[in-house]
């Protein structure tokens, strides 16, 4: 059976779609007030750009799951203190602990079943965390640690559509954090084309200088923004609001 909707049917049932804040002020005006709600958002960068700041500075807009995967997240709260970033909004889903640490708080050796075990462990948490606000951040830092498990595409690819899927029926952001080329071209791809905005990060060296630039090519219902913007780190986030001179 073939359903047909015409236009005005369509334009009635259209939803309205609200902006939420980044919690990065300039950024979000950069955005006409934010991301759409609903968006699975790639964060792809370049790690000596230190993008995971960007993250910290997500976290302090609304309530966020905080999915740690290459630190403890003492570390993390630390690194967020000392920018002088909010952390009572932060609820970490430890999965660094999980993976890497038996029982006692010794680093396991060997465990060939790991990898797969910590698929279990994240559709778990998954399942406690929907439906229990209105409004929150899901992030994980980094994503690529699970592009980089050694388990079937398939599963990998069920965890990003598990996560797209999330973040349209709660309306949440939900922030992947992807390090380039740490994983195989084709997965990076595949989150990339799954991702409804795209934060990518460099890093550029100017003569004597290094300059931290973002462009944001892809968000799925608007226009993209069209200009790189330059940052600095320091107490968060710092968006320069000036313009290259050609």
């Amino acid at each position: 059976m073939v359903i047909v909707m015409n236009q005005e049917l369509i334009a009635k049932t259209r939803p309205v779609v609200r902006n939420k804040k980044t919690g990065i002020t300039l950024l979000d005006r950069n955005l006409d007030g934010g991301i759409p709600e609903g968006s699975l958002v790639c964060v792809y960068a370049n790690p000596k750009s230190m993008a995971e700041v960007f993250l910290y500075q997500f976290a302090t807009a609304r309530k966020t799951y905080y999915y740690n995967t290459s630190r403890n997240f003492r570390y993390i709260i630390e690194n967020m203190n000392s920018l002088n970033l909010e952390t009572d909004k932060l609820e970490f889903v430890d999965v660094y602990s999980q993976y890497y640490l038996d029982e006692s708080g010794r680093f396991i050796l060997e465990d060939r079943y790991r990898d797969k075990e910590i698929f279990d462990y994240i559709d778990h948490s998954l399942n406690t965390i929907i439906g229990k606000d209105e409004d929150a951040n899901l992030i994980f830092d980094h994503f690529s640690f699970f592009l980089n498990l050694e388990v079937s595409t398939s599963m990998k690819e069920w965890l990003m559509n598990r996560l797209y899927t999330i973040s349209k029926e709660t309306g949440h952001l939900v922030y992947l954090y992807v390090i380039k080329d740490l994983q195989t071209p084709e997965l990076a791809y595949k989150v990339l084309t799954l991702s409804d905005v795209i934060f990518d990060i460099e890093l550029e060296r100017l003569g004597e200088r290094v300059t931290n630039k973002l462009a944001i090519p892809k968000i799925r219902g608007r226009t993209p923004v069209s200009d790189l913007i330059r940052f600095k780190v320091s107490e968060g986030i710092q968006i320069d609001t000036s313009r290259d001179i050609a």
